[in-house]
C-alpha cells in the first residue's frame, strides 16, 4: 500500500481555531512529523484540517496541543470534495443584502450597528446608515469590516 497525501478533520475548541493551527505547527515542525499544511478556515468553527502523507495518529506526542480535542470520523480521511467550498470562499459581498442590519467590526466606528442602505459589489463596499446616531449620515466601509446581525428586515 503506498503512502499519499489525505486531509483530516480535527475538532478544537471554538473560537480557538488559529491558536491551536499555530501551536501545532510549531510542535509539528519541531517534532519533524510529516504535515504538509494545516488550514483553519473561518467558516469552519470548532475545526481545523490538516494534510498529511500517509496516516494521522492522534496519539503522537506532537498532536497534544490545548484545545485540540481529537480527530473527526475516527482517524479516517475526509473527502476532498467535502472540503472544496472552505478553499475558495464565497466573497463576503454577496451575502449582504439591502436592509441588513450589520455592526462595524473595525474602524472609527466599531461595534456601532448600522442598517445597509447601499451595496458597491464591483468595489466590495457597503453604505451604511447608522442606527443609534442623532441624524442619519451614510457611511461607506469595506465589507471586510462589517459583521451580519440580521439579514433583510422583512
Amino acid at each position: 500500500m503506498e503512502d499519499k497525501n489525505a486531509i483530516y478533520a480535527l475538532k478544537t475548541s471554538v473560537g480557538q481555531e488559529k491558536s491551536v493551527a499555530r501551536m501545532l505547527a510549531r510542535k509539528v515542525k519541531a517534532s519533524g512529523m510529516e504535515i504538509n499544511a494545516i488550514l483553519a478556515p473561518e467558516s469552519l468553527k470548532g475545526y481545523i484540517l490538516v494534510e498529511v502523507s500517509g496516516k494521522l495518529d492522534i496519539r503522537n506526542p506532537a498532536l497534544r496541543v490545548p484545545h485540540l480535542r481529537g480527530i473527526v470520523d475516527g482517524e479516517k480521511p475526509i473527502d476532498f470534495d467535502e472540503i472544496r467550498k472552505f478553499l475558495k470562499p464565497e466573497p463576503i459581498i454577496s451575502s449582504i443584502k439591502k436592509g441588513s442590519i450589520v455592526e462595524l467590526i473595525s474602524g472609527p466606528f466599531k461595534g456601532e450597528r448600522a442598517k445597509v442602505i447601499r451595496i458597491n459589489e464591483s468595489r466590495e463596499e457597503v453604505v451604511l446608515e447608522l442606527i443609534e446616531a442623532a441624524v442619519p449620515i451614510p457611511v461607506t466601509v469595506k465589507a471586510d469590516q462589517i459583521r451580519i446581525i440580521q439579514k433583510e428586515a422583512d
